[in-house]
Protein backbone atom coordinates (compact mmCIF):
# COMPACT_ATOMS: atom_id res chain seq x y z
CA UNK A 1 0.00 0.00 0.00
CA UNK A 2 2.78 2.35 0.44
CA UNK A 3 4.21 1.76 -2.81
CA UNK A 4 0.74 2.38 -4.12
CA UNK A 5 0.67 5.82 -1.96
CA UNK A 6 3.96 7.10 -3.40
CA UNK A 7 3.01 6.35 -6.78
CA UNK A 8 -0.55 8.08 -6.44
CA UNK A 9 1.25 10.74 -4.85
CA UNK A 10 3.48 11.40 -8.25
CA UNK A 11 1.14 11.30 -10.53
CA UNK A 12 -0.71 13.93 -8.42
CA UNK A 13 2.35 16.13 -7.95
CA UNK A 14 2.89 15.28 -12.36
CA UNK A 15 -0.51 16.28 -13.39
CA UNK A 16 -0.36 19.24 -11.21
CA UNK A 17 2.84 20.52 -12.80
CA UNK A 18 1.38 19.90 -16.18
CA UNK A 19 -1.36 21.69 -15.39
CA UNK A 20 -0.06 24.92 -14.06
CA UNK A 21 3.02 24.82 -17.58
CA UNK A 22 -0.30 24.08 -19.48
CA UNK A 23 -2.14 27.02 -18.09
CA UNK A 24 0.40 29.95 -17.88
CA UNK A 25 2.00 28.58 -21.34
CA UNK A 26 -1.16 29.54 -23.44
CA UNK A 27 -2.85 33.50 -23.57
CA UNK A 28 -6.20 31.52 -23.05
CA UNK A 29 -5.97 29.04 -21.10
CA UNK A 30 -8.29 25.99 -20.51
CA UNK A 31 -10.17 27.37 -17.47
CA UNK A 32 -12.38 24.35 -16.84
CA UNK A 33 -9.79 22.08 -15.97
CA UNK A 34 -7.81 24.53 -14.23
CA UNK A 35 -11.18 25.17 -11.86
CA UNK A 36 -11.81 21.62 -11.47
CA UNK A 37 -8.00 21.30 -9.80
CA UNK A 38 -8.63 23.89 -7.09
CA UNK A 39 -10.35 24.00 -3.72
CA UNK A 40 -11.14 25.40 -0.79
CA UNK A 41 -9.35 25.98 2.67
CA UNK A 42 -11.68 23.48 4.14
CA UNK A 43 -11.10 20.92 1.26
CA UNK A 44 -14.84 21.81 -0.84
CA UNK A 45 -15.23 22.78 -4.02
CA UNK A 46 -15.23 26.49 -5.07
CA UNK A 47 -18.46 27.54 -6.62
CA UNK A 48 -17.13 28.71 -10.09
CA UNK A 49 -18.24 30.37 -13.37
CA UNK A 50 -16.00 28.91 -16.13
CA UNK A 51 -15.24 32.18 -18.41
CA UNK A 52 -12.39 33.52 -18.67
CA UNK A 53 -11.44 34.82 -16.03
CA UNK A 54 -12.91 32.05 -13.88
CA UNK A 55 -14.71 33.96 -11.04
CA UNK A 56 -15.11 31.62 -7.72
CA UNK A 57 -15.88 31.94 -4.51
CA UNK A 58 -15.07 29.56 -1.17
CA UNK A 59 -18.42 29.26 0.99
CA UNK A 60 -15.98 29.41 4.02
CA UNK A 61 -14.54 32.67 3.08
CA UNK A 62 -10.77 31.41 1.16
CA UNK A 63 -9.62 32.37 -1.65
CA UNK A 64 -9.86 29.04 -3.53
CA UNK A 65 -6.73 27.61 -5.16
CA UNK A 66 -4.31 24.76 -6.27
CA UNK A 67 -3.72 22.34 -3.58
CA UNK A 68 0.18 22.14 -2.68
CA UNK A 69 1.10 18.20 -3.90
CA UNK A 70 3.99 17.85 -1.28
CA UNK A 71 3.16 15.86 2.33
CA UNK A 72 4.61 19.03 4.40
CA UNK A 73 1.45 21.13 2.57
CA UNK A 74 4.21 23.10 0.07
CA UNK A 75 4.87 22.99 -3.75
CA UNK A 76 7.64 21.14 -5.46
CA UNK A 77 10.42 23.66 -5.69
CA UNK A 78 11.76 23.16 -9.58
CA UNK A 79 15.27 25.04 -9.73
CA UNK A 80 16.45 26.07 -13.59
CA UNK A 81 12.68 24.97 -15.18
CA UNK A 82 11.97 27.74 -16.72
CA UNK A 83 12.79 28.11 -20.63
CA UNK A 84 15.19 30.97 -19.60
CA UNK A 85 17.04 28.76 -17.28
CA UNK A 86 15.30 30.63 -13.96
CA UNK A 87 13.86 29.15 -11.33
CA UNK A 88 9.94 28.13 -11.38
CA UNK A 89 8.19 29.39 -8.53
CA UNK A 90 4.59 27.26 -8.21
CA UNK A 91 1.78 29.13 -6.18
CA UNK A 92 -1.92 28.27 -5.51
CA UNK A 93 -3.12 30.22 -8.15
CA UNK A 94 -0.67 30.52 -11.33
CA UNK A 95 -3.11 32.49 -13.33
CA UNK A 96 -2.40 35.36 -11.51
CA UNK A 97 1.27 34.36 -10.44
CA UNK A 98 2.46 32.04 -13.63
CA UNK A 99 5.78 30.26 -12.31
CA UNK A 100 7.58 31.18 -15.19
CA UNK A 101 8.15 34.72 -16.77
CA UNK A 102 7.66 33.71 -20.22
CA UNK A 103 6.70 29.70 -21.47
CA UNK A 104 6.07 26.72 -19.62
CA UNK A 105 8.11 24.85 -16.86
CA UNK A 106 9.69 22.15 -17.26
CA UNK A 107 8.12 19.12 -14.38
CA UNK A 108 10.74 17.08 -14.70
CA UNK A 109 12.99 19.51 -13.01
CA UNK A 110 10.29 19.95 -9.49
CA UNK A 111 10.86 18.48 -6.59
CA UNK A 112 8.82 18.56 -3.25
CA UNK A 113 11.61 19.42 -0.60
CA UNK A 114 10.51 16.95 1.89
CA UNK A 115 11.05 14.06 -0.40
CA UNK A 116 6.97 13.36 -1.46
CA UNK A 117 7.42 11.47 -4.88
Amino acid sequence: FKTRSKMMRALVLVAVLLLVGQAVSQRRPDLGRFVDHIECADGSKPDCQRRPPPICTCADGSRPGLKPPCDDGSFPQCPGACPDGSDAVITPNPLINPPCRQGRLNPTKCACADGTQ
